[in-house]
């Protein structure tokens, strides 16, 4: 079931049972995505915003994921000593790896804009876990920002009560009942990440387990997709901010002129000292621009080339120590073991 009203959308789906509600346009409207889940009366706000420029020098993805656990949500107020919100709890922590996993290899390759996914829980009724809304939310929020974002995934909890599966267990189910605690994150396609406790369970019973959590996860795919249709921002996406298609590619761009194998271990490893120049040499030679200041893309360009070093085969292969490619090295009682 889905409403569009103005700005505003919700689309609602039904995983166990249970209605699964994403809700947008209300809430931190200045943030790229933001979506109120909702299940039961525990409300998560998860909200998605990037840098449109990439990062000065950076050759990693920064993506950062915060959960927020505050005490309003489950109506009381810090009192007595402590007046005030402590740090992150040992549950917000991993909810937080949990949302980074499945999410972080869903980006073009090469992207080093700075994003920030934020999930706070609003509301808590003790009863409904927060930890796979904030999983659905973040992904939602993500799908309706135009952060260029290869999405969506869902995740679902799976229990097994008296050998009959519950699709996300309430709390007290989860804690004192169920013979199983099965995390399932995926998309449409296929499961990205499980995380489970549980006790002794025979190996069928866990892959049904893992086909009905993905059934349910593709219910929240569409639901999310769904969303997006309604209310989601025009993606983009600049080649400078990304590994550039057009370039050539790099593992050539550093190699020996003569075309000589690599002799020594640094020769064959790489050294990135060394490969940086004659990679850049060679975009240059091809009538490309030197990408970056020598930071970022340069600096992944000379890592290719320099992992590339090395990992010739075939007829013509020298390894270190000039041993020739057909003969094999091995360690049987300190004899040396050779192909004939």
């Amino acid at each position: 079931m889905s409403t569009v009203m103005g700005q505003a959308a919700s689309v609602s789906v039904e995983i166990g049972g249970k209605e699964i509600t994403f809700e947008t346009g209300k809430l931190a409207k200045q943030a790229d995505g933001a979506v109120v889940m909702r299940s039961g009366d525990t409300m998560v706000l998860a909200t998605a915003v990037g840098r449109p420029e990439a990062r000065e020098g950076a050759d990693f993805f920064p993506l950062t994921i915060d959960v927020e656990e505050r005490a309003y949500a489950a109506g009381k107020i810090p009192g007595g000593f402590f007046k005030r919100e402590g740090r992150a709890t040992e549950r917000a922590t991993l909810t937080a790896r949990m949302i980074d996993r499945p999410i972080r290899p869903l980006w073009p390759k090469g992207f080093r804009n700075e994003v920030q996914v934020i999930c706070t829980v609003l509301s808590a009724d003790l009863i409904t876990p927060h930890d796979i809304l904030c999983i659905n939310g973040a992904s939602a929020a993500l799908m309706l920002s135009p952060l260029p974002f290869f999405g969506p995934v869902g995740a679902v909890r799976v229990g097994r009560i008296d050998g009959e599966f519950i699709l996300n267990p309430t709390h007290e189910q989860n804690f004192e009942e169920t013979s199983l605690d099965l995390i399932v994150v995926g998309t449409k396609d296929g499961l990205t990440m499980v995380e489970a406790g549980a006790d002794e369970v025979p190996e069928d019973v866990l892959l049904e387990a893992l086909a009905l959590a993905h059934e349910e996860i593709k219910k929240l795919c569409e639901a999310q997709e769904d969303l997006r249709r309604q209310a989601g921002k025009a993606k983009w996406l600049d080649l400078e901010l990304t590994a550039d298609r057009s370039l050539p590619r790099t593992h050539d761009l550093g190699a020996d002129p003569a075309g000589r194998p690599p002799r020594g271990r640094v020769d064959r490893v790489g050294d990135p000292r060394r490969a940086r120049p004659g990679a850049l040499d060679g975009l240059e030679r091809r009538g490309h621009p030197a990408p970056g200041s020598g930071q970022g893309e340069s600096r992944d360009a000379a890592r290719e080339a320099a992992a590339r070093c090395g990992r010739g085969s075939g007829a013509g292969a020298v390894r270190v120590g000039s041993a020739g490619a057909h003969r094999r090295r091995g360690r049987l009682e300190g004899a040396q073991v050779r192909e004939a």
